[in-house]
């Protein structure tokens, strides 16, 4: 951005979205990262299972609460969680028809990171994980996984979200290797879900009891060996589809709600159209005047 500011408006993205969003994604973490920060007491398949009905409803009033938190920081105008709705759509219908999930090659995590680029971190967590859901419920069978897993799809978008303050075509180049990023970090944190729930006795195996650091390493070591192929397939594929669709798609979004950028620093005036420049000063100078003659007026 040159080391300019910009200022974002009419984004539904404010105090109460960021709060909830803060809820959401602290808790998740605490929930996945649970064999890392406490391995002696990670539960076992079968105790996430009984665990999942609970977690999936808390999951589902999460994104309820956020859906509202951004109708009311977007002045309670549905118009402005419109273009949210349709991407939720958009991916679920990406993930019927377009998603081979072949070799690592996945398409559904597009469309997350292009909202909260476009949107805000906020709309970016909201489409990511209400498309998981929806996409499993409507053409897939749910599995005690899908609440972690959504969590995970929300999470890739929210990282679009640190792309919502710069100018289109620089969020656009700099989403290209955040989507690299971001498909190997969600596949740690697929592998977390499953990988801890097996305690084995092997150097890459989760073995519960171990500090934090050496069940980290394990989970880094058992990564490379079963999937860093597919993870950073899955993000170069995400880098692909936005590097052929991502700016338009990204400008439109912007558009789709009214978001403008205007430069918050009077030395930016460079970047306001000339004719707008001179319609001001012209407003400026007529006030002026009139403000004078009302002074002038009043003297007895």
């Amino acid at each position: 951005m040159s080391g300019r500011t910009w200022r974002r408006i009419g984004v539904p993205y404010g105090r109460r979205s960021l709060l909830v969003l803060a809820v959401l994604v602290v808790t998740g973490l605490v929930w996945i990262g649970w064999p890392i920060r406490d391995s002696l007491t990670a539960q076992s398949r079968a105790q996430a299972q009984e665990a999942a009905p609970w977690l999936m409803t808390a999951l589902v009033c999460g994104l309820f609460a956020l859906a509202v938190a951004m109708w009311l920081d977007a002045g309670r105008r549905l118009d402005a969680l419109a273009g949210v709705a349709g991407l939720i759509l958009a991916n679920t219908v990406v993930r019927a028809v377009l998603n081979p999930a072949a070799g690592g090659v996945e398409f559904v995590h597009a469309l997350p990171l292009l909202a909260g680029a476009a949107l805000g971190a906020p709309a970016g967590f909201l489409v990511g994980a209400a498309s998981a859901l929806s996409s499993t419920i409507a053409f897939g069978e749910p599995a005690s996984t899908l609440p972690t897993q959504a969590l995970i799809w929300g999470l890739s978008g929210m990282l679009g979200g640190l792309l919502w303050r710069m100018r289109p075509r620089a969020a656009w180049l700099a989403s290209l290797p955040l989507a690299v990023g971001a498909g190997l970090a969600s596949g740690v944190l697929l592998n977390l879900m499953g990988w801890g729930q097996e305690p084995g006795t092997t150097l890459t195996s989760f073995y519960p009891g171990l500090p934090p650091v050496e069940v980290a390493d394990r989970l880094w070591a058992y990564t490379r060996e079963t999937s860093l192929i597919y993870d950073l397939t899955r993000g170069a594929t995400t880098a692909v589809v936005l590097g052929l669709l991502g700016h338009p798609l990204l400008v439109a979004l912007r558009r789709s709600i009214g978001a403008e950028t205007t430069p918050s620093d009077p030395l930016e005036r460079d970047t306001v159209e000339p004719a707008a420049i001179a319609r001001r000063e012209d407003r400026a100078q007529l006030e002026r005047l009139w403000n004078h003659d009302d002074r002038q007026g009043a003297q007895p």
